[in-house]
């Protein structure tokens, strides 16, 4: 788990930060946004989705919005990621990052991450 600091239109806010893949814990092969996975792309880091919690949408992020991503301990987290997933409604200040089965990205320890709605 990851805490993260979020600006969103001026905006900060610290959230933790965890990782998914599909088929885990529920997660379907389709996100909250109606895309469809592919595990082939996902495999080959084509694809570089986020999920958010209910809260952070109420904070004015939007599907289909890009963040860019700062993280000195876990650079594979650096770039730009596009949220295309909702996370469960109990969830509270996350976010939640698509990777393939098997690649946990050095999530063993929290880690300062920083995130800006990108332009």
């Amino acid at each position: 788990m990851a805490v993260m600091a979020m600006t969103v239109m001026g905006q900060t806010y610290t959230v933790s930060a965890t990782k998914y893949h599909p088929g885990m814990g529920g997660a379907g092969w389709v996100t909250a946004s109606g895309e469809r996975i592919d595990n082939a792309k996902l495999k080959k880091y084509e694809i570089r989705w986020v999920a958010l919690s209910p809260d952070l949408f109420n904070k004015g992020f939007r599907m289909g919005d890009t963040i860019e991503v700062t993280c000195d301990r876990v650079p594979k987290l650096n770039g730009k990621w596009v949220v295309k997933d909702r996370m469960g409604s109990r969830t509270r200040m996350k976010i939640d990052f698509l990777l393939p089965r098997g690649d946990d990205h050095d999530f063993h320890s929290r880690v300062n991450v920083t995130i800006r709605k990108a332009k």
